[in-house]
């Protein structure tokens, strides 16, 4: 006896740009059935062009009506927004994910008004993007072994979390579950206050408009690898940090007591305790690398 094709789950993409895109691609001929909506009328002609989704439709209610699981691909405030506008339009059951760079926020604001609708929410954050933004920076690869938290509620079935985090695999990521408060703690270390950083070096080296031109000239390799993600989308990363605030200022205040000891060391002219802290710092990064790789 053959046995039955397994169910395919719908899942609602809402917004395409560089990770909603690369959600679409990613999951194309996986068992889903992909829909989506994105408010620009052209983006929706472009993500059905590139079949990046099954079907677009013209209004979110739409999109998420018969939605199994919907992945809301918008910057954090508009996340917060879209769940309290549409709460009543899915389903009963159904899931909602998102891929917001901050947790404690949105899953404070966004749990209780979906669940009024029996609706569950369960926060994502893909580690995973580029300094480019939009569709047309999209990939197919993007989540491949690309990291991808979880931060459920406790008392989320198990089961829904593991459909969640299905989805993420198929589409190559791998996934950790975790609190909210740990990740934007997490967050705010590894990818928020390196990005503030990345910018005020790019500040420091070219900011004074007297010495730019030749300050250029002396940029080569090293500059453009720490000065990389400073070319990343001003508006997002305003809201990243305003939605993460109280995590940063703490990680921020750690980075200044690390600096100031590199100024001590070098003020009194220590220089083996400078190469000691070159030497951690080279040997935790290679360790990092040698277990990404």
């Amino acid at each position: 006896m053959k046995s039955k094709n397994p169910i395919r789950k719908t899942v609602a993409i809402i917004g395409f740009g560089l990770l909603g895109t690369s959600l679409g691609m990613a999951l194309k001929g996986k068992n889903f059935v992909r829909v989506g909506w994105s408010r620009r009328p052209e983006s929706r002609v472009q993500a059905l062009k590139n079949k990046v989704v099954d079907k677009v439709f013209e209004t979110p209610e739409e999109a998420v009506a018969d939605a199994d699981i919907t992945v809301i691909c918008l910057p954090v405030p508009m996340i917060i927004e879209f769940c309290a506008k549409f709460a009543k339009c899915w389903k009963k059951g159904a899931i909602v994910t998102d891929v917001g760079s901050v947790k404690e926020k949105i899953v404070k604001a966004v749990t209780p008004v979906l669940a009024r609708k029996k609706v569950h929410f369960i926060g994502s954050h893909p580690m995973a993007g580029s300094e480019q933004s939009g569709a047309d920076a999209a990939r197919v690869d993007m989540y491949n072994r690309a990291i991808v938290f979880l931060t459920p509620d406790p008392k989320t079935p198990p089961r829904l979390v593991n459909e969640v985090a299905g989805m993420w695999r198929t589409a190559g990521a791998e996934v950790i579950k975790i609190d909210a408060k740990t990740h934007d703690m997490t967050v705010a270390h590894t990818s928020h206050v390196p990005h503030i950083i990345s910018a005020i070096m790019t500040l420091t080296a070219l900011g004074d408009a007297k010495s730019r031109s030749v300050r250029e000239k002396g940029c080569a390799g090293g500059f453009r690898d720490t000065t990389r993600i400073a070319s990343s989308a001003p508006q997002m990363w305003r809201e990243i940090i305003e939605n993460n605030s109280q995590p940063i200022i703490k990680t921020i205040c750690e980075f200044e007591r690390n600096l100031q000891e590199f100024k001590r060391n070098i003020g009194r002219a220590e220089y083996s305790k400078l190469e000691k802290k070159l030497e951690t710092a080279k040997a935790l990064r290679d360790s990092w690398l040698s277990r990404k790789s």
